[in-house]
C-alpha cells in the first residue's frame, strides 16, 4: 500500500489576474480554490494514475474540513488527525496572463507534541511491513525541523520503502537513514554536497558521494531541463518535452507520483521516468495547483528523451 503524510496541509486559493503591478489596486478575473500540500497532491496524482493510496496528516477547522472533503471527493483512503480549534492554512496562488505565478503561503498552524505522537501512532496501527511511504512537503509548522527522520525511526521495525521530498538539514539527516528514494533539485543537491554544483558531470559525481547512504534512486529536478538520475550504478539524463508552460506549481508532485507508481507498478527505471516526466509536463500545461490532464500525458510519453548515461 502506498501511504502519504501532509503535516502541513492547505488550500490553494487561485487568484486569476491580468498581470500584477505593486502598489496598485489588481483586479481579480476569477478565483478558484484547490487542495493544496505536497503529500495530499501525491495521492491525487496517484489517483489520477488508477493507483490508491492512504493519505496521513493534521487538519483544523472549516478549512480542515474542506482539505479532507478534497481528498475524499477522489475516493482516497484519508487518514488523518482532525482538529476543531485552529484553522488550517490558506495559500494564495496569483496567477497571470502571462503565466507567472507567485505564491504567498501562510506558516500553518502549530503541531503541538501531543497531535504528532497521535499521528505517528496512527500511522504504526495502519501501515503494513514493506508499504510505500511518501514523506514530502513542507514541516516548517513543526517545532521539530527532523520530524520526517524522527517518522521514519519510529516507524523502522516496519521497513518502509521511504520516498523523501524534503530540503536543507531535514534532507541531510533523513538520508543517513537510507530511504528508497530522495528527490532534490539542484540547489538542494548543492546543499548537502557542500558545492556549488553546474553541468551533468559535476552532478553525477555528487551523486556518486552519497553512495555510503545506500540511497536506491536519487532523482535530481533541474525544472524545465528535466532531471538527472541515479538507478543504483546506473545514471540516466532525462529532457522533458516542449510544452506551452501555464504554471509550474504541482510539476514536481506529479514528477514524484510517476515515480512512485511507475515503481509500485512493476516498471523499469526508463518507463517509469517516461511516465513521471510526461505528468509533470501534462500538469505544466494545466492552471491548476494539483492534477494533470491523464490523456495529454499519454501522448506526452512519446516525447519524453532518455539517454542512459556511461
Amino acid at each position: 500500500m502506498i501511504n502519504t503524510v501532509t503535516l502541513n496541509p492547505a488550500v490553494d486559493r487561485i487568484l486569476y489576474i491580468p498581470s500584477f503591478t505593486r502598489n496598485i489596486t489588481n483586479r481579480i478575473r476569477s478565483t478558484k480554490d484547490y487542495l493544496g500540500g505536497k503529500g495530499t497532491h501525491v495521492s491525487i496524482n496517484l489517483k489520477l494514475l488508477n493507483t490508491a493510496s492512504r493519505a496521513f496528516g493534521i487538519a483544523y477547522g472549516d478549512t480542515g474540513k474542506k482539505v479532507i472533503q478534497f481528498l475524499k471527493d477522489f475516493q482516497i483512503d484519508v487518514q488523518f488527525i482532525y482538529e476543531d480549534k485552529g484553522e488550517t492554512r490558506t495559500n494564495y496562488l496569483v496567477i497571470e496572463d502571462t503565466n507567472d505565478c507567485s505564491i504567498i503561503a501562510d506558516r500553518g498552524m502549530d503541531l503541538a507534541e501531543g497531535i504528532l505522537e497521535r499521528l505517528i501512532h496512527q500511522m504504526r496501527m495502519n501501515l503494513k511491513e514493506e508499504d510505500y511511504l511518501v514523506l514530502s512537503g513542507d514541516a516548517s509548522n513543526c517545532s521539530d525541523p527532523m520530524v520526517y527522520n524522527r517518522i521514519m525511526k519510529e516507524l523502522s521495525d516496519k521497513r518502509l520503502r521511504v520516498f523523501l521530498d524534503t530540503s536543507g538539514e531535514s534532507l541531510m539527516e533523513c538520508i543517513r537513514s537510507s530511504p528508497y528514494l530522495i528527490k532534490p533539485n539542484l540547489d538542494e543537491l548543492s546543499y548537502i554536497s557542500k558545492k556549488n554544483l553546474s553541468g551533468d558531470e559535476e552532478i553525477i559525481q555528487a551523486l556518486k558521494e552519497l553512495d555510503p547512504y545506500q540511497v536506491e534512486i536519487i532523482a535530481v529536478s533541474l525544472g524545465g531541463d528535466g532531471s538527472l538520475v541515479k538507478y543504483r550504478d546506473e545514471f540516466y539524463r532525462v529532457y522533458p518535452p516542449r510544452v506551452r508552460v501555464s504554471n509550474t506549481i504541482g510539476c514536481g508532485d506529479c514528477y514524484l507520483a510517476g515515480l512512485v507508481y511507475g515503481i509500485h507498478e512493476g516498471k523499469n527505471i526508463a518507463e517509469t521516468l517516461r511516465i513521471a516526466t510526461a505528468a509533470s509536463a501534462a500538469a505544466a500545461e494545466s492552471n491548476t495547483s494539483v492534477g494533470f490532464d491523464t490523456d495529454r500525458a499519454k501522448q506526452l510519453e512519446n516525447l519524453v528523451t532518455i539517454k542512459k548515461l556511461a
